[in-house]
C-alpha cells in the first residue's frame, strides 16, 4: 500500500467517479482502476462493487474512506502546523535565566518579541544559574541566560555580555564626590558583597588582594537587586553587574564606574547540537541587538 493508491481512492470516494478522479489527478482513467486494485489487494479488503462500468463502495470502502479522512486531516494539520512554524504564527520561547537578567532586561525583550511576532508566548522562569543549565540541558527550556560558574556539561554556552562592574554608595556617602572609584577608596568601608560561591566575587576578591585593600564585608547575598536595597538603606557599599540597575527604582542611589574594570559574565546557554527553532533564534538576536544598543 502507498500513498498514491490512498490519493486515488480518496479522490474517487469523494467524487463518485474513477473518470473524474483521473482528470482531478491528471492521470488516465485506466490508472485509477488499476491503482484502486492494487489498494485492494494490499488490503486484502473489497473496497468496490463493480457492475457495468461502474463501482459502487462497500461497507468495507466506506469504512476504510472513514481512516484515511482522519489521516488526511492529520496531515493537513501537519501542514498548517508547519505553516505556523514557518511564520512565526504559533508556538512558545521557553527561557529560564538567572535573576539580574530576568527581572527587567527580558521583559523588555520579551516585550519586543511579542509586538513583532504576536503569535507566539513567551515562558519566563527565572532560577538560580545551576537551575537554568538543568532547564535546558533536559529539553524543558529553548534557552538560558546563567552566570559562568555553572558547570557547562550537557549544554552549549557561550558569553552573551560581560559589562564591567560599577560601584553603588548609599546617597550622601563621603565617597559621592569621586568620579571613579578604586580599591583604595574602599578600604575598610562596609562592603556588601555577592556569595562566595558566585564567579565574579571571586573577580572582585582578587582585584582587592592584588592591591592589598582590606575591605569590612557585612552581608553576603546571592542577588544583585537585594544588594542594591541593602545599600540604599545605608548597610555599605557595593559593586554590582550594571545590567541589576535596569528597571530599578535608583532613588537612594549613587552609582559610580569602578576601575580596575571587574566583568560580570552571563553565558547564553543553548540545547547541544544547536537544536534551536528559528523563533528561539530571532528570541537571542532581538536580546543581543539590545544589548549593543545599551
Amino acid at each position: 500500500m502507498n500513498f498514491r493508491q490512498i490519493e486515488a481512492f480518496r479522490t474517487v470516494m469523494a467524487c463518485g467517479t474513477t473518470t473524474r478522479a483521473a482528470e482531478i489527478l491528471r492521470v488516465s482513467q485506466p490508472a485509477i482502476s488499476r491503482l484502486l486494485g492494487d489498494l485492494e489487494r494490499a488490503t486484502r479488503l473489497k473496497l468496490f462493487d463493480r457492475s457495468k462500468g461502474r463501482i459502487r463502495p462497500t461497507a468495507e470502502g466506506h469504512a476504510f474512506y472513514h481512516e484515511v479522512r482522519r489521516a488526511f486531516i492529520g496531515l493537513e494539520q501537519l501542514h498548517f502546523a508547519a505553516e505556523n512554524i514557518r511564520s512565526f504564527s504559533a508556538g512558545t520561547v521557553r527561557v529560564a535565566s538567572l535573576p539580574v537578567l530576568g527581572h527587567a532586561f527580558l521583559p523588555r525583550i520579551i516585550g519586543a518579541f511579542c509586538k513583532d511576532y504576536p503569535g507566539l508566548s513567551v515562558l519566563l522562569h527565572i532560577r538560580s544559574s545551576e537551575a537554568v543549565k538543568d532547564l535546558v540541558a533536559s529539553g524543558q527550556f529553548d534557552l538560558g541566560f546563567a552566570a559562568d560558574e555553572i558547570d557547562r556539561a550537557g549544554v552549549q554556552a557561550r558569553i552573551f555580555s560581560a559589562p564591567d562592574a560599577v560601584g553603588i554608595l548609599p546617597a550622601g556617602h563621603a565617597l559621592e564626590d569621586k568620579a571613579v572609584l578604586t580599591p583604595d577608596d574602599l578600604a575598610d568601608q562596609r562592603f556588601v558583597s555577592l556569595a562566595s560561591e558566585d564567579a565574579a566575587r571571586a573577580r572582585i576578591d582578587r582585584v582587592f588582594e592584588a592591591a592589598n585593600i582590606r575591605r569590612r564585608i557585612v552581608v553576603e547575598t546571592q542577588y544583585s537587586v537585594t544588594i542594591c536595597n541593602l545599600v540604599r538603606n545605608g548597610v555599605g557599599v557595593a559593586l554590582i553587574n550594571p545590567l541589576a540597575l535596569d528597571g530599578l527604582d535608583r532613588t537612594g542611589l549613587t552609582i559610580r564606574p569602578f576601575r580596575p574594570p571587574v566583568q560580570f559574565r552571563t553565558l547564553l546557554i543553548t540545547p547541544p547540537n544547536d537544536l534551536l527553532s528559528q523563533a528561539s533564534r530571532s528570541f537571542i538576536e532581538m536580546a543581543e541587538r539590545e544589548l549593543e544598543d545599551r
